[in-house]
């Protein structure tokens, strides 16, 4: 008698000897606890990522009463195989983990010595001098093997990688620990930073692959990169790429030690999104995981879910003791941070995150420039026909995926409606850059019901219609003030960004009658043209234009402007806390020149739903500082030092090097 167990979608699927379970009533009583279904000569028990290895190991217990001889199938070994390595590594990286970062290791010799071992390496093998933050960041996801860093955008984070990276890579090869490949998972923007990053680490040119996930180029990456016995060091895969390659990607994992990271991972946060699963499932086969992002709660605290999932796929409900439905409802009831529950979180998860904060950068703080804007009399007609019109609606339509759906195009359009009308005429899908502006939703979803609400006055609709022939749009206006007024007066340049595609193409046109030159950063700009911009921008020796229209969905992330920008406009903002802190911290960031002041300018229509945006963009920032914004006691170790300010040296230092 034998069964045969395998992997299929989700469920365990028993074939062989099925007749012997079905004349056995206690044996398929026991099944029936797990919602079995026989069909074709198969019993098929379903599963879920909490309980795939209990639901099998319950499988197993029940055969082995009965005396029934076991097959695993292949996927269903690797799983368990997995499962093992994770059980024995969990305490030892742990506990280490935990010691590190609560600088408990002084009377921890084993651990004293890894320190210096650890410097050691580093001073030899990295030609970039490490600030000390960055030194003691990177020590701890090294000897953590599976961490998070939540450090501030600007605070070196692939630098602390390559940090980590380095010293894995140099124990011996037949160290369980021991990487000598490295891959990347990020937006298409962060390709060249982390190709940079490695010749400003190392002085040497990096061997990458870089896979967007383009099908048509997939087939040749497979065969020259991911199936070659001498594959390139450096791996870069877009998000979007990973659910293409799953399978490609799981082989390779096996077949090298390799460091997997996620680079801006807040965009993996979708518990049920198919690019955070794919994440999820690669993690079980990478040597070391790491989680990169300096948004990890921008929208709520089931955010983080998906993070400890990647850096501990069999482990992370014993790190957070919480399920996901759970946190959900924690935001929904807008739980404080400073709740016993919350506080019993932070705890959980503490020891596997390090975050460098903005005030440990030793920055000068931003000036913050709130802009009232009066919308003209035409704008304002539009906007409170839309509004009333709207929110009559929202008072009967709650609730429910679809009306969910709906609300949120409503929303996008008030918010098109207190910027520039114009914006109305148009298909959302043509308005918008990005599919998470929709949301997780069906990306073909087109919003059809909400474009084909009729406007019942013609005079309202009419207005709509002629608006761009003949009027423009009041932020437009203000935006050209401040630029001729006082950021060129100053000697500046600018960024300003904007939601809306056809804001950007409209404001660039508009800038242009009055002889401003500016450059798009926007979706439909090639990889290869914005990366030049990007440089052109970046010197402040050239001014050949002074002000770029971007939009946050394609270049808030991965790019530094600091070093040529101090100046950001917002024409519009969403509720996407995510990229709005991300795209902030495009020029605020190590190495700004000293006395440099940095300027946020953000335009609000007065009596409009941009004032409710303004104040629940700032409630998410300050919700997510509160769990993750604590003290990091590691980072006292600098502190002990007997020089004076020697953060604040060292980061000086650090710039002019840089």
């Amino acid at each position: 008698m034998k069964i045969n167990i395998d992997i299929v979608e989700n469920t365990f699927v028993l074939t062989g000897d099925i007749d012997t379970i079905l004349s056995k009533r206690r044996a398929l009583l026991s099944f029936k606890r797990l919602s079995y279904k026989h069909t074709d000569s198969r019993l098929v028990i379903p599963y879920n990522e909490n309980t795939k290895i209990h639901t099998l190991q319950t499988i197993e217990r029940i055969l082995n009463k009965f005396h029934i001889d076991i097959n695993l199938g292949e996927a269903t070994k690797q799983e368990l195989i997995s499962y093992d390595r994770e059980q024995v590594n969990f305490t030892i990286f742990s506990e280490k983990a935990k010691k590190i970062r609560n600088n408990e290791f002084s009377s921890e010799l084993d651990i004293v010595e890894d320190f210096k071992d650890f410097k050691k390496t580093i001073h030899q093998k990295i030609s970039r001098t490490l600030y000390p933050l960055q030194l003691l960041s990177s020590f701890h996801m090294a000897f953590a093997q599976n961490s998070c860093n939540f450090a501030v955008p600007g605070a070196g984070k692939t630098t602390i990688v390559y940090g980590a990276y380095t010293y894995l890579k140099n124990l011996p090869k037949n160290n369980p620990k021991h990487v000598d490949k490295i891959l990347v998972i990020g937006p298409l923007s962060s390709f060249a930073p982390w190709e940079n990053e490695y010749e400003a680490c190392f002085g040497t040119k990096v061997s990458s692959q870089r896979m967007s996930g383009d099908i048509s180029i997939t087939r040749i990456q497979k065969e020259q990169h991911l199936y070659s016995d001498k594959p390139k060091e450096l791996t870069l895969i877009s998000h979007a790429g990973v659910p293409l390659l799953e399978k490609e990607i799981i082989d390779f994992l096996k077949k090298n030690k390799v460091m997997v990271v996620v680079d801006e991972a807040h965009r993996i946060k979708n518990a049920e999104g198919i690019w955070g699963q794919s994440v999820v499932e690669i993690a079980k086969e990478a040597t070391a995981r790491v989680i990169l992002t300096g948004t990890p709660l921008p929208n709520g605290y089931e955010d983080i879910y998906n993070l400890y999932r990647f850096i501990y796929p069999f482990k992370y409900q014993d790190i957070l003791q919480i399920n996901y439905d759970q946190l959900k409802e924690m935001t929904k009831n807008m739980v404080s941070p400073d709740s016993e529950r919350i506080k019993s979180f932070t705890k959980n998860i503490s020891p596997y995150f390090i975050r460098i904060k903005k005030n440990d950068l030793g920055l000068p703080n931003p000036i913050e420039h709130l802009i009232k804007v009066d919308m003209d009399e035409h704008q304002r007609s539009v906007y409170d026909f839309i509004e009333e019109k709207y929110i009559n609606s929202f008072k009967h339509n709650s609730g429910g995926t679809i009306k969910d759906v709906l609300n949120k195009a409503k929303l996008i359009r008030l918010r098109q409606a207190s910027t520039n009308p114009s914006l109305l005429l148009k298909p959302l899908q043509d308005s918008l850059e990005h599919s998470s502006e929709i949301g997780d939703y069906d990306p073909n979803y087109r919003f059809a019901e909400i474009d084909n609400e009729s406007i019942d006055d013609v005079e309202i609709f009419q207005k709509i219609i002629n608006y761009e022939k003949l009027y423009i749009p009041q932020k437009f206006i203000k935006i050209e003030e401040l630029l001729s007024n006082k950021i060129f007066l100053e000697g500046g340049k600018a960024i300003i960004w904007t939601i809306f595609i056809q804001n950007a193409e409209q404001l660039q046109n508009y800038l242009k009658q009055k002889d401003i030159n500016s450059k798009l950063l926007i979706g439909r700009i090639p990889q290869d043209e914005r990366e030049e911009i990007i440089e052109k921008f970046n010197d402040p020796s050239n001014n050949e234009f002074q002000v770029v229209i971007a939009n946050p969905f394609s270049v808030s992330e991965s790019i530094s402007l600091h070093k040529g920008c101090h100046n950001a406009i917002y024409l519009e903002r969403d509720y996407n806390a995510a990229s709005f802190i991300q795209s902030r911290d495009r020029i605020h960031r190590v190495g700004l020149p000293e006395h440099t002041d940095t300027h946020y300018y953000y335009f609000v229509s007065t009596k409009s739903i941009d004032t409710v945006i303004d104040r629940k963009l700032n409630e998410k920032v300050k919700r997510m500082e509160k769990i993750i914004d604590e003290e990091i006691p590691l980072f006292r170790r600098i502190n002990d030092s007997d020089e004076t300010d020697i953060i604040k040296t060292l980061l000086e230092d650090y710039a002019q090097r840089t």
